[in-house]
């Protein structure tokens, strides 16, 4: 029975007969998880490329990440790992490998990302993604080897994605990345056309620094505030609007908390509430970051979370 509904939801989330979720942007890193996904004006750390690959351009030292997450209780997972090496005034380059598969192991996506970001002068940055899609379902699975839907059981494709960040002020960065610029097509069938939608997202991140400075509240306030910061983002995929907003507080120099919200405005309509927390872990000249991301889902997923975890090394 397990199996059965296993094979079900497959088709539900994957098949383009039934809806379009092909390479769902479902994001990468618990850390953007914890700000609702509002990441694409700060893009700051290994998750840079996944929502705006201008943000290397502000990168100046090493930096490894992964990321496990899970999704509908465990059946879908989700595991990415990235690398953005800086080469100072000649920008940086990046690298990441992603990889979504539910636990039946009936289908698989795979997306690797080549990225380059450089800050032109220090208010603006530019970046670009090319990307490597990959899809594939079990052949010996009894239901894909008699299913006539099935003309191919892989696919793959090319596309790139487009970004821009502008610092006016020290403490403000807007953001904005066109993903998916190059019509990808998917399909494993003659009969249906399964591309990879175009994604846009805009954003913006205040960092309180200069709050903090006019704070008469105390010294204990105003460091919270020193190290604190608000995003707020609007994206646009497949026909729907989302809204993402989200807080960090580093309490001291190795804790942050997180709070985000998020709402979808389109065929299917949700919200989500989503937390989230860091400690850094200082291991001799590295600096070792753990980051975990809780989403609770409304309307039709009311009762499944997200949880996602990674590991930031910078060297």
């Amino acid at each position: 029975m397990k199996h059965i509904l296993h094979i079900i939801l497959c088709i539900a989330l994957f098949l383009p007969v039934t809806a379009s979720a092909t390479f769902n942007d479902i994001g990468v890193g618990a850390r953007p998880l914890g700000l609702g996904g509002a990441f694409v004006a700060l893009a700051d750390d290994s998750n840079a490329a996944s929502y705006n690959a201008a943000g290397l351009g502000y990168i100046d030292a090493i930096q490894v990440g992964i990321t496990h997450a899970q999704r509908f209780n465990g059946l879908i997972t989700y595991n990415n790992i990235s690398g953005i090496i800086p080469f100072r005034r000649a920008g940086s380059l990046g690298a990441s490998l992603g990889i979504l598969g539910e636990d039946s192991e009936i289908y698989q996506e795979r997306v690797v990302r080549i990225s380059y970001g450089n800050a032109l002068f220090k208010q603006l940055a530019i970046g670009a993604n090319l990307k490597l899609f990959g899809t594939s379902f079990d052949a010996s699975n009894e239901f894909v080897a008699e299913n006539p839907y099935f003309v191919q059981t892989s696919s793959s494709a090319t596309s790139f994605d487009l970004g821009v960040i502008v610092r006016p002020f020290q403490s403000l960065s807007i953001g904005a990345s066109v993903e998916n610029l190059l019509p990808a097509n998917m399909s494993i069938s003659e009969t249906h056309t399964d591309s990879v939608p175009l994604n846009i997202r805009a954003g913006l991140v205040y960092k309180l620094e200069s709050i903090a400075e006019m704070s008469a509240q105390g010294e204990a306030v105003s460091n919270l505030l020193k190290s604190s910061l608000g995003t707020v983002e609007i994206a646009s995929r497949n026909g729907e609007i989302y809204i993402r907003t989200g807080i960090e507080i580093w309490l001291n120099r190795a804790i942050a908390i997180r709070g985000g919200y998020s709402a979808k405005n389109g065929g299917n309509s949700a919200t989500t509430l989503n937390f989230g927390g860091s400690a850094k872990l200082p291991i001799s000249s590295t600096n070792f970051q753990l980051d975990y991301g809780l989403q609770i889902l409304t309307g039709a997923f009311q009762d499944n979370i997200t949880q996602r975890f990674s590991a930031n090394l910078l060297l």
